[in-house]
């Protein structure tokens, strides 16, 4: 895991079938956050998507690249300071060599990523 334990920390999961709900906590006193933005962190896009597959490589079992992207929306910025603690929830439902992934980024107030692409089982 690229991220986990350094970007954010797993605090709980709950898998069922196809489906997983984790729980996470930024960590903002991660280096991504002293270059995106120094005083005023953000987290970046291209973070929580890997948050996403990382989950998504939890839920599976398996080790997940992402093969392609059909849709990313980046519904709200998303700080470690405002919002803390995210639920990141989601679907992936079997294909051939992968995964078709559903996934959000969420807190109890508003959704901060919703996700859909294609994750592929890296060669061993």
């Amino acid at each position: 895991m690229l991220l986990e334990n350094r970007y954010y920390q797993l605090v709980s999961q709950e898998i069922a079938g196809e489906r997983g709900a984790f729980h996470v906590r930024l960590l903002p006193e991660c280096a991504i956050y002293q270059g995106h933005f120094p005083g005023n962190p953000i987290c970046p896009g291209v973070c929580q998507i890997e948050m996403i597959k990382e989950c998504a490589t939890l839920l599976t079992g398996r080790d997940l690249r992402i093969r392609s992207v059909a849709q990313c929306r980046l519904t709200a910025l998303a700080s470690p300071t405002v919002c803390p603690e995210l639920e990141v929830e989601v679907l992936a439902s079997s294909v051939e060599n992968g995964f078709l992934v559903r996934a959000t980024v969420s807190d109890a107030k508003q959704k901060y990523v919703d996700f859909k692409g294609e994750m592929i089982c890296r060669e061993a």
